[in-house]
């Protein structure tokens, strides 16, 4: 065959492959696009009209100094307000609310707050100087001071997941005149140890596999010392977290690619485009200027009480933030009310792996807490005024 002939057919056949590529990435960007409107989903009955005393808005509003977003979702408007806490930190988790329990909305107002640096809030012009614990609590304050108020409510509920949870136990340790109560799925309590824990379970893991080759690349990580920069530690993560998800320890207990992480942020219509991309970019932000402070606080020295109920709620093969740990703290940590409950078919995400054991858990929590309320508010008019009572 000519030479020539072979470079003309083989430059075609490249074209066409180019072209192909260029044609399955533009309709990717319309589907992306098409989906990416920006806009909360209303909540929509059987004949696909809007459920009357429904909310699903997104709303800005500035806290500490900082606009910031709020996509606030109920069924019923009039239900209790529960003010969510994201992990992270800086990820965001409206989509995989929407997708593996979307029932906490029809039980709450769930107010899936967008915090400062992350997803809808994150901007390039964010003050360095505001990305830290103490800021973040502040803005906790502030915001569950105007929900209070802006629902009519006198207190609401608040739940933190994972750097969530972090953030909520320290808030409601600081102000819990403002809660009903404090849910903590995924506790952090002492992130060094809980990392040191990781790190040996996933090798031993990797052992009992068989997996010679996950097992040499996890041993030729080096775990991070006291001390150690944010970078350092980031490193380290993006490789371990790979083989804790592999083997059942991360954010799903079964975990089929990451497509499990990135599917929820890709099709949550309350993101545009540009949110889309921020999200990334706001998770490696978040986690850079908050990750030194997290990873050196021992809550079992900084914390011994809380002055509203705790509730735990923990997945057994939890290897991001530790089952172990979290007990332990959960044993020692004083509270008017307590509990901890062990979800054993999930990792890190209970909320999400037991969706139905989890939704039910907190309605009998909810309800034992109206009970009691009720039964105290019957018993206080009894003593005031035991004439009006035959």
């Amino acid at each position: 065959m000519n030479i020539k002939n072979v470079f003309i057919k083989t430059g075609k056949y490249l074209l066409i492959f180019i072209g192909g590529l260029l044609i399955l990435s533009l309709f990717g960007l319309l589907i992306l696009h098409f989906i990416s409107s920006g806009k909360s989903e209303p909540f929509v009955d059987h004949n696909g009209k809007i459920i009357s005393n429904s909310i699903s808005a997104i709303e800005k509003i500035e806290l500490g100094g900082t606009d910031q977003y709020l996509i606030i979702r109920g069924v019923d408007s009039t239900n209790p307000v529960l003010l969510f806490l994201h992990g992270g930190p800086g990820s965001p988790e409206i989509g995989f609310v929407k997708r593996h329990n979307p029932d906490l909305e029809h039980d709450f107002v769930v107010v899936h707050w967008e915090q400062r640096g992350a997803g809808k809030s994150y901007n390039k012009d964010i003050p360095i100087e505001s990305m830290n614990v103490e800021q973040f609590v502040s803005d906790t304050k502030e915001l569950s001071e105007y929900l209070i108020k802006r629902f009519k409510k006198e207190k609401i509920y608040i739940m933190g997941h994972s750097w969530g949870s972090y953030l909520g136990i320290r808030a409601v340790e600081k102000y819990p005149e403002l809660y009903h109560c404090y849910f903590g799925i995924g506790q952090v309590a002492d992130q060094y140890r809980s990392e040191r824990i990781s790190y040996d379970w996933v090798k031993g893991e990797a052992k009992k596999n068989g997996d010679k080759q996950a097992l040499k690349k996890l041993e030729a990580l080096n775990f991070p010392k006291t001390g150690a920069d944010s970078k350092e530690w980031m490193m380290f993560l993006m490789r371990e977290r790979s083989f804790v998800d592999k083997f059942g320890g991360g954010l799903f207990r079964d975990y089929n690619g990451i497509l499990d992480k990135l599917s929820p942020v890709i099709n949550t219509k309350e993101y545009t485009l540009s949110d889309k991309i921020n999200f990334g970019i706001g998770s490696i932000f978040s986690l850079d200027h908050l990750w030194e402070e997290i990873i050196a606080d021992n809550l079992f020295e900084t914390i011994d009480s809380i002055h509203i109920p705790v509730y735990f709620f923990h997945g057994l093969y939890d290897y991001q933030t530790s089952y172990i740990v979290a007990k332990e703290f959960y044993e020692q940590l004083k509270a008017r009310e307590k509990q901890f409950i062990s979800f054993e078919k999930s990792s890190h995400c209970p909320i999400f792996d037991e969706p139905d054991k989890f939704n039910k858990t907190i309605r009998e929590i909810i309800t034992a807490q109206r009970d009691t309320a009720s039964l105290t508010l019957s018993s206080a008019r009894y003593i005031m005024q035991p004439e009006l009572v035959k």
